[in-house]
């Protein structure tokens, strides 16, 4: 996970989603509905801080959409046309199938 720019990118893409959502949903909160949020002191200063978090979800997906379009254009993948994976991929997963007899836990009906 993470690798690389694209695999970042869309990890924090996803981030991206939530967070803009969670704080501008806040930021409408407070703006309509102030008493709903207890402890507000200022709402009129939350709502701006609110707004302004949203702002940065937003500019940190718009560059995970670029992260994400740059590696598909510059990185490239070794894959294309359908191609299978190299035996290296495979070997790096290090995954094994049991070739072996499978043991038995519990009974058979």
């Amino acid at each position: 996970m993470c690798n690389d720019v694209g695999e970042t990118s869309r990890c924090c893409l996803g981030y991206s989603i939530v967070g803009a959502l969670f704080t501008g949903w806040v930021g409408i909160m407070i703006t309509f509905q102030p008493f709903y949020i207890a402890g507000l002191e200022d709402p009129e200063e939350a709502k701006i801080s609110a707004f302004g978090a949203m702002g940065v979800f937003l500019v940190t997906l718009v560059l995970s959409l670029l992260g994400i379009v740059y590696s598909s254009v510059v990185g490239g993948s070794s894959k294309s046309d359908g191609e299978a994976s190299s035996s290296s991929d495979m070997e790096a997963e290090g995954y094994v199938l049991n070739t072996g007899d499978a043991v038995d836990y519990g009974t058979k009906y």
